[in-house]
């Protein structure tokens, strides 16, 4: 089976990839990187350091650091120096350690110790100097870098030689290497949207030579660790002022790439206000810009006095384009709203040190380096996951190490204040922390500091009922927590942490969420399952009263109980079977699937095999009859098929939920007469607008593949084609998309209508828990699980 075949790495040992200590005990030591007998990077020094005390008040620069040491060989280097700083009275040690992974991959740690000071502030920068000029840069979304920071989805940078071969940069995970990529935090309040920090941190996480210093013969790759932009210091520049009143304005502004800015206005009237920022190309107009500002078409105003609009935005590279900025009103209902003092101001802001270093600890920064062949863009994209992954020691498939690097990517710390490690979806949902995907994204590594981590931020949203939010968002609150799944998988989570790291829980907030769980979900203990909310992702319309009709729902109370019996708490087995028997029976014999809603018997869902897949996944044992599972997947219809695919014969991606009919075509989209989703679903999945995205037939990967590998435990004699298939898909269904995506739409005529939001989602990891069900890779594959229970 093509995702099967298992890339395994080579240790140690290089074929012509190799590291050398350059330099002597007067002049220092530092590290070259060689591809066979040519040098690909020669570095000035390996790192410079600028070292605060925590009031700010007094600042040091460590420049040009080499070693005064090095042992090792041609795999593994290490320099070492202890450096007296006297403007603190401190000694700081120093260990930087060179390691060839494999034939392609080294990675870099920097390794940082004081034993003097109670806490420092630090930035530490990385400057990676090619041996020669290079024929371009490339960044993960450009096959053309010009140069400047790079502020992207995945954080890689790279160049390509005279003798076309790719040298790329990569870095570990911001939880431990303490950065974060946020830009934005929620306004004040209940919606709003997303609006600019005013202390920025990691702007320039990765920045290549500017094209005026690649003029003048400076060339070089860049990390910046601990850096925090602080938009009130520094400089600013007003670069548009517009003082008159308006009841709304569409424009061209005077934003330009790699700057940060601030747009201000006063605004009141008597709805809300939308802010929307395009690029602009060859006077069209393109994608949102988004990379601070974001969702602003709810922003609350008064209707008799003025209210401050203030808000940052870091714009990245974005080719050149204009920028065309819209401020006004959305709804099409007779109303009023005046604006006026528009001003944005260009920053040139004060750069501070944030990292904290505190006294007798150890910090590090883990950086990785990649050199092969090179081929494309596209191939740079997959390398850049693949190779992040290899690098941190993780084996498993193509699709397996390229998810597992994307997760990575997408866990970093909470804040400037506040080093936890957080999880995001994607960008798109940055800066926030959703329970499920992070529920689904953690757990499918045996990280244990990672799991323990994440999962006692969720137990501190426990509420006075006993329930689990399900969200968490820096600088901000959040008081969402409803009767969803998120409870029942927070309770799963801590039976996982009890079983693979053998750990004690805290009893009380078990007892309370086992209690909570119990009482809200069948408080009369007839075995039926009544919520407010569907128990799965498609979490669209809400039910009051609340709602029996969702299979999901009753097969997500069979698995909780099975989860509260294995956590110590009683219940009896005779119940469990009863909830069971109540989940089989919304299998429909004469429709041959089961009942997403059964006020709609015609719609069928792959998510309503998700508990399904629990079973077998958590306690080896069906709840379905092999009949239930392979006939539900055999209605399921399965679509874009393509030539190229492993399996031709067969689609490559399935709906998450769609009608099946009795046409020739079998199957059909939601309409306004056939609408399980209420008004949402009348607004949005109505008169074919919306076919084949999202919740209205998107191809979801982690909920299809789960639903397919639950075939397979049942026998279901396509499962392996159609694995193979939607794996092919995720990467190659667009050749310009080789990464994870939110979903993939199952109806449309050409790529560009792809949301650009999907890209990058995380909890898609999870199908490394589906391959552990399918017997298609080992816990040991993980390179923390050999640590689990220390």
């Amino acid at each position: 089976m093509i995702f099967t075949c298992i890339l395994w790495g080579t240790g140690a040992v290089a074929q012509k990839l190799h590291i050398k200590a350059l330099g002597d005990s007067i002049n220092g030591f530092k590290i070259g990187l060689f591809d066979g007998g040519r040098q690909v990077l020669n570095n000035e020094d390996e790192f410079s350091l600028v070292i605060s005390n925590t009031d700010l008040s007094e600042q040091v620069l460590v420049s040009g650091w080499k070693g005064e040491k090095w042992n090792g060989n041609d795999s593994t280097i290490s320099l070492t120096k202890e450096t007296y700083i006297a403007e603190f009275d401190v000694n700081l040690q120093v260990t930087v350690t060179y390691q060839l992974i494999n034939q392609h991959v080294v990675k870099k740690t920097i390794r940082l110790f004081q034993p003097g000071m109670p806490m420092m502030y630090y930035t530490l920068k990385e400057k990676f100097v090619p041996a020669e000029k290079p024929a371009k840069y490339v960044s993960f979304e450009y096959d053309n870098f010009p140069g400047g920071f790079a502020h992207e989805m995945f954080p890689s940078v790279g160049y390509v030689d005279q003798h076309n071969m790719l040298v790329g940069f990569l870095v570990d995970a911001g939880y431990k290497n303490q950065y974060t990529r946020t830009t934005r935090r929620r306004f004040s309040g209940r919606g709003g949207g997303f609006v600019g920090m005013r202390k920025l941190p990691d702007p320039q996480l990765f920045s290549v030579a500017t094209l005026a210093e690649q003029t003048l013969g400076a060339n070089y790759v860049q990390q910046t660790f601990g850096e925090m932009y602080n938009l009130d210091a520094g400089k600013e520049m007003v670069v548009l002022s517009k003082p008159s009143v308006q009841s709304g304005m569409e424009m061209i502004v005077p934003l330009k790439d790699q700057q940060v800015y601030t747009i201000s206005f006063m605004c009141k009237g008597d709805t809300s206000l939308a802010l929307r920022l395009f690029r602009i190309k060859n006077g069209k107009k393109t994608i949102e810009l988004e990379h601070g500002l974001k969702y602003i078409d709810n922003f609350k105003v008064k209707e008799n006095d003025w209210t401050l609009f203030k808000g940052s935005i870091l714009v990245p590279y974005i080719q050149n384009d204009s920028v065309s900025l819209f401020i006004g009103k959305l709804t099409d209902k007779v109303s009023r709203l005046q604006i006026k003092d528009l001003k944005i101001v260009a920053h040139q802001p004060a750069s501070e040190p944030y990292n904290v270093l505190p006294i007798g600890e150890t910090a590090e920064k883990i950086s990785y380096l990649f050199v092969e062949p090179w081929k494309d863009h596209r191939e740079f994209m997959i390398s850049s996951q693949t190779r992040l992954a290899e690098g941190m020691g993780f084996r498993g498939s193509q699709i397996e190490k390229m998810l597992y690097g994307n997760m990575n990517m997408l866990t970093w710390i909470n804040g400037v204040n506040d080093i936890k490690p957080f999880n995001v979806p994607n960008m798109n949902y940055s800066p926030d922390m959703y329970n499920r995907d992070s529920f689904f994204s953690i757990v499918s590594t045996y990280n244990k500091d990672l799991n323990l981590s994440i999962w006692d931020q969720w137990a501190k949203t426990q509420t006075i009922k006993g329930g689990i939010g399900t969200i968490i968002t820096p600088y901000m609150g959040s008081v969402e927590a409803k009767d969803n799944e998120a409870t029942i998988e927070w309770l799963i989570w801590a039976m996982l942490n009890k079983r693979r790291f053998n750990v004690i829980l805290p009893k009380d907030k078990i007892r309370k969420a086992v209690d909570y769980v119990l009482n809200e979900f069948d408080g009369g203990k007839d075995g039926v399952c009544r919520s407010h909310f569907s128990m799965s992702q498609v979490d669209i319309v809400d039910y009051k009263p609340k709602t029996d009709r969702l299979a999901v729902n009753q097969g997500m109370l069979a698995i909780a109980l099975r989860t509260i019996k294995e956590l110590g708490f009683p219940v009896e087995e005779a119940y469990i079977q009863k909830v069971e028997q109540e989940y089989r029976k919304f299998y429909d014999p004469k429709r041959k699937h089961l009942l997403f809603d059964r006020n709609y018997p015609d719609i069928i869902s792959l998510t309503d095999l998700e508990p399904e897949f629990y079973s077998l996944w958590l306690f080896n044992r069906p709840m379905l009859t092999d009949e239930m599972v392979v006939n539900h997947l055999d209605q399921m219809p399965l679509l874009n098929k393509m030539v190229n695919a492993p399996h031709p014969e067969y689609g490559t991606t399935a709906p998450i939920c769609v009608r099946l009919t009795n046409d020739k075509q079998g199957y059909a989209y939601l309409s306004a007469d056939y609408q399980p989703f209420a008004e949402f679903g009348a607004a949005n999945y109505a008169n074919g607008k919306s076919d084949g995205f999202y919740y209205n037939g998107g191809s979801w990967l982690r909920g299809e593949y789960c639903a397919y590998v639950a075939g397979l435990k049942h026998g279901w004699k396509k499962a392996t084609k159609v694995m193979e298939n939607r794996v092919w898909a995720e990467i190659n269904l667009n050749p310009k998309w080789p990464f994870s995506k939110e979903f993939i739409p199952t109806k449309w005529t050409t790529t560009d209508s792809w949301w650009p939001s999907t890209q990058g989602l995380c909890w898609n990891i999870f199908i490394l828990m589906a391959n552990e069900v399918a017997g298609l890779r080992t816990p040991d594959m993980d390179p923390d699980y050999s640590k689990k229970l220390n």
